[in-house]
């Protein structure tokens, strides 16, 4: 029944409660009502209202059946994400059933979603535990996510049903040979009765929406019943100001009334002539009133308990048949537990159960053990937490689940935490071990207790009792020792042990207790709920009442200061009376015995709060920052407003560092007003982290004024260097900030000159691998601000990728940097070494970080002095020309009208900017590239007579809102122009939209074909291969095909042969990815490929006629790019081959041309592959290069720098090692000339957050560089998801082989096996790849071994992929060898 109890609360005058219900049918202006119906009218109403609810019920249904169908219809056309969301809606909207639960686990099945599908198929089975089907499906979702064991629990379930289902033996087969070969990492010690759960023979569970939609039923009104109503109806029906809706004082009737529940076990006080309430039972439906045994219960109840909390209590009782024998009572007792009993209401404890009960049977000897000591109450929902917790007859705590960490319950953990630091006793147990999950763990005891608590090892053992803990000094009769499988936790001093494994790691334990300010917090990390650990839970229930008092003269002279009270092994200190021995102080306290209290309470120390309301800190790029802060202070994180509003009134408070955008969310207005008054009583703020990057730019100027009164706006968003403002305060008290450095940010403008930071200058310009590095030319505005709000300060800083000179500003502006400073009242000259000032420090300071992706200017021959801002304030050397830039400035280009190409970019620039780089890069080389974002943008620059053609980049051009442009396109096409739709136009158009898009703008019968990878030959006969005989012959790529094509249509063409990447052959060589149609005197073309294959960018120049142009023209041709040492020989200039002829400005572009860009700006026939002696084991030299190469670890640094610390250390003495970077400056970095290659040593790298980062791996393989699979990259990847990755991303037919020991030996006919260092043959344990060839397989197992004489597989391999290398490392093991294997892969050996 819907839960109006809130809603009459709040709006029910105090005259009106529930006391006084006689209030709503008096009073001079209350009309006349019409006597009560007869029992006749009254059946006669019941059964019309029965009939209408059979009729909304069969329109629900009938909508259910039709959104099912639409799902199916969905489903079986392959749209399978549509086909989840017609199901999902259809839940949503109408009701779950196990019909449609079961279509939902197929759908996610087929999307290869698992846990979705495992989730899914549970949902079906509870509904319908017969449902076969569902049972399958779960078993097919958790066998391709790895729970081997666990699946086949459902496959036999299924045939002990239908033993002809051979689907299910087929699965069962397949399924038991994966265990048998590969284990079950998701394995324990659950019986098979746990993993088939729910059983075939259960009762299906009911789950039904609100009981009545009527609009009575919704009609709320003031909240206060309506006694007319519930009486005899009520006249003025929807205008009436009270309440017709069911609540938690009633139950509604098939009439429609609201039925008094005191009334149902005969204790209203009103009778029925005054009590808002019917009283007449005629025509309630069958429920918990008709069961005798459920009515004594409730009336042994205390009746102002009832009153206040009947539904709930009656909730909580359940259906009663289904509970097991002797747990019929799980709620607590008001009545005495022993008729010797001399209070009538006796202490209890309270059960914590928020995730719905601990109704299991290997709970129930918990559960009854307590009952037999002391009187327990249960709370399984929030408001009845809160009451028991206020209530003064509490004295402990047992929290028996992990829903008290979830954000809905924040104030039931509030006042938890309150009561035990006022001196109540509070255990962690039950389940709450079970189902934690590690960093939740943590955080949770962190935050909210200032525990040092982490999740620590998990296993089965004997623990010996610590009888120094003061619990086993007091008479409890505690076992020695015990058994049990617990998840151990650490963080905690020695004192803190009740039970410890004897001779096995000291520093965690399985059961902790330790003091929270006067009261006590404990752990029991018990994960099967052993009859020992239910004695120890008691005695810890127990400790306030037992442990020792502390004497008057420790009491009043204790000032110790600890991080609370019990964290870092303090003594325990207990209350002296047991009147505030379990609760809050009592009303009878004097004010001066209160402030005695208060000054002999621990203090703890001064912490930082990381404020993240919106998300959490794991990503790996946001860690140095963190890690750097917590080198300066104890840090503290509020990711809920709960625990933010608690930290802001801490006096511990140093300062807070807001990380993201929540903080301008309306639903956290309260922790913002708090925040600000922070800041105004003289606290440091700063707004940081990820809050430039997903704030919405028309709130953050509301953000700042309203909020913080500073009229602060959104400006520009940009990378270029940043020099630090030697006049502000922040300057010249940390002379330990950097003078420059490299960032992109969202600035902010509308700022007055005193509160910058950092800013740009006039020589600053954009740092970019997308567009021209330009000036900046708004010097005006700044990415990192800090102003005074009231007596502290407010601080911006706008960097999006946590950089590092970011991570030191944020420590100047919360006071960190240099602690023996004060900046904030610091006055006078610094005197730090002088700076050169912004405005005249020359662009490529000696200070300055680097930044390799921005073009350098050519070196000086000679010093170059700095101008004066009196003489030539724009006055500098004339840079370089900048590479594939032309002209080198925009601003002031040569020819006043050079051709330019349009990017119609309506939609999505920056996916294209960022996804593209490769092609954009190309296209800028050859012409003046003009972006256009509207449309009336779009139409101006069709009107440029020099418009070499117009490239639409994403599918905004299809929306109905841009339509008004699609005529003026037709004719620049029909006038002789050039229009081609590619970019991201085929990952996100739908086939509707672009099949519409082509008729009836184009008047073209293109249609929507096939979407696959595989790979194309050049079509001949078209005229673009015939004009640009540089084009691949051949190259793999994944697109959208079109289909409807004419003959002359294709460009290329779908290959036959072995070496087809797709699973299904290719039938269809009607369907092309790239084509191009003459339309009167211009072209039309699309260009289908959604990874940005380095060969669609020749493509796309030759259909816009750009890639042969310059042959064309008699210009000569320019330098071929210089690719590094490090790379195979067959991709170098020839070693006899004469340098060519060049300015030296041309020299300087060669040189910063990324590797990527090179067979584009160059495009040369293909030519055979040179056979040398050991390509890989080349170093790059020469006094200009500083080669590099970059480790990426996911997260996981820590444990690679741990592990394999003698690899990164030997990397390092051999060049540069960039470890840790964020995943965009590792996508920048890739163009870099100097990098080596990318050491890749996690498989995070194949998660889907991740896909863009993997395009841009494979693309620099592509063009010459070298990415090795190493580390734990093998431990951690799943066997099903190494075909896939290798196959779909890399094109490489490898798969997840054997994983055993073996004897391995080199194979002397890979070209790498001359690598000096390589042992000849060693012993390692790994995963195989199958599928190797003798030129890809660096080592193979020795003959006789066990994987000999199966497929071809290998642990170690090494294979070219286009230009460059993919190395795989299957050692598990990370043994010495593993090292030698690196270094000969990235060409380091010697």
């Amino acid at each position: 029944m819907p839960n109006r109890g809130k809603n009459r609360a709040s709006k029910a005058n105090p005259s009106e409660e529930p006391g006084s219900q006689a209030s709503s049918s008096s009073g001079p202006n209350v009309p006349s009502q019409p006597a009560p119906l007869s029992r006749a009218a009254l059946a006669n109403a019941a059964l019309q209202r029965q009939k209408k609810r059979a009729a909304r019920v069969t329109e629900k249904e009938a909508k259910s059946e039709a959104l099912k169908n639409t799902g199916n219809n969905l489903f079986q056309g392959g749209d399978y994400e549509g086909a989840v969301e017609a199901y999902q809606e259809a839940i949503d909207e109408y009701g779950s059933t196990a019909v449609l639960y079961s279509n939902l686990a197929a759908a996610y099945l087929k999307l290869e979603q698992y846990d979705e599908a495992e989730d899914a198929a549970l949902e079906a089975l509870v509904r319908d535990p017969k449902m076969l089907k569902a049972r399958y499906r779960r078993g097919l979702a958790r066998k391709e996510s790895g729970q081997y064991t666990a699946a086949l629990a459902d496959f036999k379930a299924v045939l002990k049903q239908d033993s002809t289902r051979s689907e299910a033996r087929v699965q069962l087969i397949a399924t038991q040979d994966l265990r048998n070969n590969y284990g079950d990492d998701y394995a324990d010690d659950k019986e098979e009765d746990d993993l088939i759960w729910p059983f075939y023979d259960d009762n299906p569970e009911g789950f039904s929406d609100t009981d009545s939609d009527s609009s009575d039923c919704r009609h709320i009104g003031s909240g206060v019943p309506c006694r007319f109503y519930n009486h005899g109806g009520c006249t003025r029906k929807d205008n009436c100001r009270f309440s017709h809706a069911p609540d938690e004082h009633s139950e509604r009737d098939k009439v429609g009334r609201n039925v008094c529940i005191n009334h149902l076990i005969d204790k209203c006080k009103f009778g029925e002539a005054k009590c808002v309430y019917s009283h007449d039972k005629t025509f309630l439906p069958y429920g918990w009133w008709n069961n005798p045994t459920t009515i004594a219960t409730l009336k042994e109840l205390d009746f102002q308990e009832f009153e206040k909390n009947g539904k709930n209590i009656i909730k909580s009782l359940g259906p009663r048949k289904n509970l097991p024998p002797g747990f019929a009572q799980t709620i607590s007792d008001e009545k005495s537990t022993s008729t010797s009993q001399k209070d009538v209401v006796s202490r209890f404890v309270l059960l914590l159960a928020l995730d719905g009960g601990a109704t299991e049977e290997y709970k129930i000897p918990t559960i009854t053990a307590l009952h037999a000591e002391t009187a327990v109450k249960k709370a399984i929902t929030g408001s009845e937490a809160l009451t028991h917790l206020a209530s003064p007859d509490l004295k402990g705590v047992f929290v028996a689940d992990a829903a008290i960490t979830k954000r809905p319950n924040a104030q039931v953990l509030t006042k938890l935490v309150e009561f035990t630091r006022a001196g109540g006793s509070v255990v962690f147990g039950g389940s709450f071990s079970s189902f934690i999950r590690p960093p939740d763990l943590a955080t949770f005891f962190s935050n909210s207790w200032g525990l040092n608590w982490k999740s620590a090892s998990y296993h089965r053992a004997v623990f010996i009792l610590n009888r120094s803990h003061y619990i086993a000094k007091f008479p409890h009769s505690l076992p020695w020792s015990y058994s049990m499988k617990a998840l151990h936790i650490e963080g905690f001093p020695p004192s803190a042990v009740i039970y410890k494994e004897d001779g096995a790691n000291s520093a965690e334990s399985p059961v902790v207790q330790v003091p929270v300010g006067k009261g006590h917090v404990g752990y029991i990390g018990d994960v099967n709920w052993e009859q020992s650990s239910i004695k120890v839970l008691l005695a810890m229930l127990s400790s306030s009442e037992s442990s020792p008092a502390p004497s008057p003269a420790i009491t009043s002279t204790s000032t110790t200061k600890s991080s609370p009270s019990g964290a870092n092994g303090a003594q325990p200190k207990t209350p002296t009376s047991d009147a505030t021995s379990a609760g809050p102080s009592t009303p009878s306290q004097t004010e001066e015995e209160e402030e005695e209290e208060e000054d002999t309470t621990p203090s703890e120390p001064e912490f930082v709060l990381i404020l993240a309301l919106e998300g959490d800190l794991t990503e790996a790029y946001k860690r140095p920052t963190i890690d750097l802060l917590k080198t300066k202070s104890p840090l503290k994180t509020a990711t809920i407003q709960t625990d933010a509003l608690r930290l802001l009134a801490s006096d511990s408070l140093q300062g807070a560092f807001v990380v993201d955008a929540g903080i301008a969310n309306r639903k956290n207005a309260q922790t913002l007003t708090k925040l600000v008054e922070f800041a105004k009583a003289g606290g440091s703020v700063i707004i940081g982290g990820a809050f430039s990057t997903f704030v919405k730019p028309k709130d953050m100027g509301a953000f700042f004024l309203k909020s913080w009164g500073v009229a602060w706006k959104p400006g520009s968003y940009h990378r270029t260097t940043f020099f630090l403002n030697p006049a502000h305060e922040l300057s010249k008290a940390n002379p330990a900030l950097v003078s420059s450095y490299s960032m992109k940010a969202l600035h902010v403008k509308d700022i007055s000159p005193d509160v910058v930071v950092y800013r740009p200058t006039g020589e600053s310009r954009l740092e970019s691998l997308v567009f021209a590095p330009g000036l900046v030319t708004n010097l005006a505005e700044s990415p990192a601000v800090r102003t005074h709000v009231g007596k502290g300060y407010l601080s911006y800083i706008g960097d999006v990728n946590w950089e590092t000179g970011s991570a030191k500003l944020a420590l100047a502006m919360l006071g960190l940097l240099n602690p023996q400073l004060k900046p904030q009242h610091q006055a006078g000259p610094s005197t730090r070494t002088p700076q050169p000032s912004p405005s005249t420090a020359p662009y490529a300071s000696p200070t300055a970080s680097k930044a390799p992706l921005v073009a350098p200017k050519a070196a000086p021959t000679a010093p170059v002095p700095k101008p004066s801002s009196s003489t030539a304030p724009q006055a500098s050397p004339t840079p370089s020309k900048a590479p594939l830039v032309t002209p080198t400035v925009p601003i002031k280009p040569v020819d006043p009208s050079p051709p330019s190409l349009m990017l119609l970019s309506l939609e999505d620039e920056d996916f294209f900017a960022t996804t593209y780089v490769h092609c954009l890069s190309a296209l800028r080389d050859k012409v003046v590239i003009a972006q256009a974002l509207t449309v009336s943008s779009a139409l101006t620059m069709l009107d440029n007579v020099n418009l070499a053609g117009v490239f639409v980049t994403d599918a905004g051009i299809v929306k109905a809102e841009h339509k008004g442009l699609l005529p003026r396109l037709v004719k620049y096409v029909e006038q002789g122009g050039t229009v081609i739709v590619g970019g991201s136009f085929s990952s996100f158009v739908s086939a509707s939209d672009m099949e519409a898009f082509f008729k009836d703008t184009w008047g073209i019968s293109w249609t929507s074909g096939a979407y696959h990878r595989t790979k194309f030959l050049r079509n001949s006969a078209h005229e673009v291969i015939s004009k640009n005989p540089s084009l691949v012959r051949s190259y793999s790529m994944k697109a959208l095909h079109l289909g409807g094509l004419s003959v002359s249509d294709p460009v290329y063409l779908p290959a036959d042969g072995p070496h087809l990447q797709s699973h299904l052959p290719i039938n269809n060589h009607t369907e092309s990815p790239v084509v191009l149609r003459k339309i009167e005197e211009g072209y039309f073309g699309y260009v289908g490929d959604v990874d940005a294959e380095p060969e669609t960018t020749s493509v796309v120049l030759a259909m816009f006629g750009l890639l042969e142009d310059l042959k064309k023209g008699g210009q000569t041709e320019p330098p071929k790019v210089a690719v590094p040492a490090a790379q195979p020989v067959d991709e170098l200039q020839p070693k006899k081959e004469a340098p060519v002829a060049s300015t030296s400005a041309q020299k300087t572009e060669a040189k910063t041309v990324p590797r990527a860009q090179s067979p584009v700006s160059a495009p040369t026939p293909a030519r055979p592959e040179a056979k040398v002696e050991s390509e890989f084991a080349r170093l790059p030299v020469g006094p200009t290069r500083r080669p590099f190469m970059m480790v990426m670890s996911f997260g996981n640094e820590k444990f690679f720098a741990g592990v394999q610390e003698d690899l990164l250390e030997l990397l390092k003495s051999k060049l540069e090692v960039l470890h840790g970077l964020s995943h965009e400056r590792v996508v920048e970095l890739l163009g870099s000339q100097d990098l080596i290659g990318v050491f890749i040593t996690d498989a995070a790298i194949i998660e889907p957050t991740n896909a863009y980062l993997l395009s841009r791996l494979v693309a620099f393989a592509k063009a010459g560089g070298i990415v090795v699979l190493g580390g734990a990259f093998s431990s951690h990847i799943k066997f099903t998801e190494m075909g896939p990755f290798f196959q779909d991303a890399w094109g490489v037919p490898w798969r997840a082989g054997d994983y055993t020991r073996s004897e391995i030996h080199l194979n002397p006919a890979h070209e790498l096996s001359k690598a000096p260092a390589l042992p000849s043959s060693f012993t390692m344990k790994s995963l195989f790849v199958v599928g190797t060839t003798p030129e890809t397989a660096l080592y193979v197992p020795a003959k006789g071994h066990a994987t000999a004489g199966k497929l071809p597989q290998a642990p170690v391999a090494v294979g070219r992929i286009g230009k460059g290398r993919l190395g795989y490392i299957g050692d598990v093991g990370l043994q010495d060898e593993h090292s030698k294997i690196v270094l000969a892969m990235f060409g380091l050996s010697n």
